[in-house]
């Protein structure tokens, strides 16, 4: 193997060229595999060929790019996927991370921008490169250290092309290859170019002039009336052309080329996703390829159980009737997707009292009926991992999952917060200590029961009734809400994409008249010369590649130029424009018209929610132009309204109940505001002299003593000194003891016990209090001091969340928890039941925890999230 060879793949050519140039092959479950099976086959021909000692795989993020922005056109010929491709890219996801291949999608790019960015970081480390794809576009990477290797007919015919070949068959040297993709254009990716003009033209006019300025700089001299016609109206079609097929080579990729060394297959993991997949070929290479090392796991493998398939209505309703409330029953669904709302059932698992039962689904989804008895019965107990997901796509098969006894996945979350859990098999690893054959469904469903029992046993009495009483009922809030969605109009979303054009057009033209030259933007590389060399702007930092120009450092130039904010500005609108008013439009499921976010319940080491895919609770709001895009969510029809309820400075009231500091208390219960009493306590002053400049300072430091704030922290976020940061903070700690005692009492807890806790007893292990490390002791300290009130915090709107669905569900109300962000609860309620549902939420939320301070909730409604009016008491 040479010293150093970096192989890099086109994933999407790759799996493309695999899928047409087999036939639809499928398992027993129905699902596809051909392009799978076809990307695995070259694979692993090119790596034995070429034995690279670092490998790539390069995947693009969606069909929108910045290339998209530039020339809506772009693609815009190239029909959907079918449906038999597209979930074939998640399985070869799951083939590469068991290969422990990495790969890379980047948003805003296609895969060709990252072999380009990653092909020119090797050759500057004089490495070679050799590029694995079908798109002829690479061929304008060719160098002396850069190879491409392109497939040329089915799955087994490649042709290498060097700087030599490349001259061989195109006549130029592969950097002119651009331009001459700008005159003749590409059909396939819908480049104009110049009309009438073909590869034989473009190649005599780039070889005579070289390049578009070369032609165009001496276009008189061109022969022949009509071509110098086409070349003259279309100069500008040209020069766009050639900027679209153009690869970007200066990407901000954060990791190094020496990253993506090649490492050894987890052989289990692979071998489970070949069995799943049927590949049968494989199996048997890698079992001949690597006995010993197959045998060498006996000591910790789970054999695989045997598994009854339930084909047939009569041998299902047979297996459903013999199943009785004392039965232990686990459940596993396997399905095509990790979004319940965009997935596939492709079959059903279930462990009884240790045996093992498929039921095959795939296309047959009618045989999900044959199951609605087990599924909808409330005295038959069912144990699952992550039983939110199987509710919610369930319920879009139209069955109601009930009688849930135990979910392992919340289980190790209340045992270990840090811990992600997610995944059953990594989960059954860790306390089961399996690893053989752990991914395969017969096997993952036939441990979830002992996985349930070992958990529970690790449980305190206190963490057992916070996940009986708290995690479990708050699994089937977030089941409802998942499945409800929030109603998205498409058309918003657009308008307000076509306005966040216009202020990036605005911006783009500022910044170019300010920077004297066009560049760039996007490009770290591009705008650091224009900042640090032709502006002369003081060099805040540097990285490996160049100058830094991170949001940190632009926002220290700020004042320094005043191209700056405009540079800010035009980050923050192509922000809100790719990663919400575009992005957003295709996730709008077709049969809701809906957007359905992924509440992950057990993610964060506080307790806290998050939301992905979308993440709904990062909607920006600091912008105009970001809370205009709230506008695009709507109710459900015109009698029905919006109902935002937010607590009040939960935080600080958590800090107030767990610290007992009486001015803290005192502050709360009298209803005085607690940033301006704390204001006239560290400067000195009355509470009527309190002006907003000073009560901005206090805020910052209320919170900062939260988050565990150091002086050099509360200096950057205020603007003062460190010396005069370090005083707010004194005075502070001088005027609330008991937070300060708090503070103390907490890390010194942790230190002796390992943890932090919230009011629910919710823990944090932090054994890095004890850490000989200074800065893994100090991030330590600070997750101590902020745990219990952040967690805090969260345990009480999670309370608050059960209350108020389990009363609008016992009062048969059709109002709705559509989404929770941090100290918000948004619903979407009829009219008619409006005042109802009011009271019914502002009571369950001030009454959720008992307090030694009052809990306040401040109501908004609305016909959609934008238009919201508080609504006075």
């Amino acid at each position: 193997m040479p010293e150093n060879k970096f192989m890099l793949i086109d994933g999407n050519s790759l799996l493309f060229r695999a899928f047409y140039a087999l036939p639809l092959l499928r398992n027993s479950e129905g699902v596809f595999t051909n392009g799978v099976y076809g990307f695995i086959t070259m694979l692993k021909r090119v790596m034995a060929e070429q034995q690279p000692s670092h490998i790539l795989v390069a995947f693009d993020k969606d069909r929108k790019t910045f290339r998209s922005d530039i020339y809506s056109d772009y693609k815009a010929n190239r029909q959907a996927p079918p449906d038999e491709i597209r979930g074939q890219f998640q399985l070869l996801r799951e083939v590469l991370e068991a290969m422990k291949i990495d790969y890379l999608e980047q948003e805003g790019y296609e895969a060709d921008d990252i072999i380009g960015t990653l092909s020119k970081m090797a050759e500057e480390e004089g490495i070679e490169c050799v590029i694995v794809t079908g798109d002829g576009d690479a061929l304008q990477l060719v160098s002396d250290k850069v190879t491409v290797l392109m497939t040329k007919k089915g799955i087994s015919e490649m042709e290498i092309f060097d700087t030599q070949k490349v001259m061989e068959k195109w006549e130029v040297e592969p950097a002119r290859m651009i331009e001459i993709k700008a005159l003749m254009g590409d059909s396939s990716d819908n480049i104009p170019g110049v009309p009438g003009v073909g590869p034989k033209t473009a190649i005599k006019l780039i070889k005579e002039f070289l390049c578009l300025e070369g032609l165009y700089d001496k276009l008189s001299e061109i022969k022949g009336k009509k071509l110098l016609e086409r070349l003259t109206e279309n100069k500008a079609q040209a020069f766009l052309s050639r900027q679209l097929a153009t690869i970007v080579r200066d990407m901000d990729i954060k990791e190094s080329i020496y990253d993506f060394s090649l490492k050894e297959a987890d052989l289990d993991a692979l071998l489970q996703i070949y069995r799943r997949l049927e590949f049968k070929n494989f199996i048997e290479s890698m079992q001949s390829e690597s006995p010993a090392k197959n045998a060498g796991n006996e000591g910790n493998t789970c054999a695989e159980p045997a598994v009854q398939v339930l084909d047939t209505k009569e041998s299902t309703a047979e297996f459903v009737s013999g199943i009785g409330s004392t039965d232990s029953v686990s459940v596993y669904i396997e399905a095509d997707y990790h979004h319940p709302m965009w997935a596939k059932i492709q079959g059903i698992y279930l462990d009884v009292n240790g045996r093992v039962y498929h039921l095959p689904i795939g296309e047959e989804t009618a045989r999900l009926e044959w199951m609605r008895t087990l599924f909808e019965s409330d005295y038959i107990p069912k144990y699952l991992h992550n039983s939110k997901y199987a509710q919610v796509i369930l319920k879009r098969y139209g069955i109601e999952l009930q009688g849930v006894s135990g979910d392992t996945m919340l289980l190790a979350y209340v045992n270990d917060p840090a811990f992600d859990g997610e995944d059953l098999s990594d989960t059954i690893y860790k306390y089961l200590n399996i690893t053989a054959g752990k991914k395969h469904p017969a096997v993952l469903v036939n441990r979830i029961r002992e996985l349930y029992s070992c958990l529970r046993e690790k449980l305190s009495a206190e963490q057992q009734s916070l996940f009986l009483e708290v995690e479990m009922p708050l699994s089937d809030v977030l089941a409802q809400m998942e499945f409800c969605g929030l109603k998205l109009e498409r058309n918003t979303l657009m308008s307000i994409s076509a306005e966040l054009a216009g202020g990036l057009k605005v911006n783009e033209s500022r910044i170019y008249e300010l920077a004297g030259e066009h560049f760039n933007i996007n490009s770290p590389k591009q705008l650091g010369k224009v900042l640090f060399e032709n502006l002369g702007l003081r060099v805040v930092k540097k990285t490996k590649t160049g100058y830094s120009t991170g949001a940190e450092v632009l926002e220290e130039l700020s004042n320094e130029h005043e191209i700056i904010p405009h540079i800010l500005n035009y980050r923050q609108l192509t922000k809100l424009k790719s990663t919400y008013a575009d992005a957003l439009q295709g996730m709008i499921h077709p049969e809701t018209g809906r957007v359905h976010s992924i509440f992950k319940q057990a993610q964060t080491a506080t307790g806290r929610l998050s939301s992905v895919e979308p993440n709904l609770q990062n909607i920006p709001i600091r912008m105009e132009e970001g809370r205009k895009i709230r506008r695009a969510f709507i109710v459900e029809s015109r009698d029905w309204m919006m109902l935002s309820a937010d607590y009040s400075q939960i935080d600080l009231r958590s800090l107030a109940h767990i610290s007992n500091d009486q001015v803290l208390i005192d502050t709360f219960k009298k209803g005085i505001d607690v940033h301006t009493r704390t204001a006239a306590e560290i400067f000195k002053v009355p509470l009527e002299g309190v002006d907003e400049d000073l009560r901005r300072r206090a805020k910052a430091v209320n919170f900062g003593i939260i988050y565990g704030i150091s002086d050099f922290g509360l200096s950057r976020d205020t603007g003062v000194s460190r010396q005069e940061a370090r005083k707010y903070i004194d005075n502070y700690l001088d005027s609330y003891p008991g937070v300060r005692r708090y503070m103390q009492d907490i890390v010194e807890f942790g230190r002796q016990n390992g943890y932090v806790e919230t009011i629910l007893k919710r823990r944090r292990y932090l054994p890095d209090l004890n850490a000989k490390n200074k800065m893994l002791q100090s991030f330590a300290r600070r997750m101590a001091l902020n745990t219990p009130v952040q967690g805090s915090s969260a345990d009480i709107i999670k309370l608050a969340m059960i209350r108020v669905h389990e009363e609008i569900k016992s009062r048969s109300l059709r109002a709705r928890l559509l989404l929770q962000v941090h100290d918000d609860l948004l619903l979407e309620v009829p009219e008619n039941e409006f005042e109802e549902v009011m009271e019914i939420v502002k009571y369950s939320m001030e009454n959720a925890y008992e307090l030694r301070v009052p809990l306040l909730v401040s109501l908004k409604s609305g016909p959609n999230w934008y238009e919201m009016q508080e609504i006075k008491a």
